[in-house]
């Protein structure tokens, strides 16, 4: 009966545990993307239900937390749906390349300029917990912010239909249209 010697058992145990480790480096990533948010489709599935009625505004938003540094565009356009309500966040540097609301992860809503995000508004005059990922620095970082959507600034915005002030000028040009015609007419006759 052939046993092993002391150093073949070594050496394959060496083997083995080197094949372990190369295994959990190669993982690591599907590993880590495991425990990342979960990529979200739809804001509004998230979003809580407000105090507005459903249409379009600008709503004053405050960000808190972080270093200071970066910031928020404000007010931000707000859409409501049903009652519930999704801000689309503007940020001052065109390195965040993703935002986690409520556990779910959101990626920019464009490719050139400060990053944009849809986001749901989880509440209204009440802060709300929230995770910008910034590639400014040498590696990825989340940093925690608050943001505060401030109910009583939020201003309707007209989508769509006529401007208000289109109506007035439309009734003159066809009042003044049909005085044309009348006065055109009456020179056909008098001829």
């Amino acid at each position: 009966m052939n046993r092993p010697t002391a150093p073949r058992t070594l050496a394959r145990a060496l083997q083995l545990a080197l094949a372990l480790c190369l295994a959990l480096v190669l993982a690591l990533p599907a590993i880590a993307q495991a425990t990342e948010a979960p990529l979200a489709e739809d804001p509004f599935a998230q979003a809580a239900t407000v105090d507005l009625a459903d249409g379009s505004y600008l709503v004053e938003v405050t960000l808190e937390g972080g270093t200071g540094r970066a910031n928020v565009t404000s007010p931000v356009p707000v859409e409501v749906r049903a009652g519930k309500a999704v801000a689309t966040i503007e940020w001052s540097s065109p390195n965040y390349d993703y935002m986690v609301v409520a556990q779910e992860r959101y990626l920019p809503v464009n490719t050139e300029g400060n990053s944009v995000f849809e986001i749901p508004v989880l509440a209204l005059d009440k802060p709300f917990d929230v995770i910008g990922d910034t590639t400014a620095m040498s590696v990825p970082h989340e940093v925690a912010y608050q943001l505060t959507f401030d109910a009583a600034s939020a201003t309707a915005v007209r989508t769509g239909g006529i401007p208000p002030l289109a109506v007035p000028l439309l009734a003159a040009a066809l009042a003044l249209g049909c005085l044309l015609a009348v006065r055109a007419r009456r020179a056909r006759q008098a001829r």
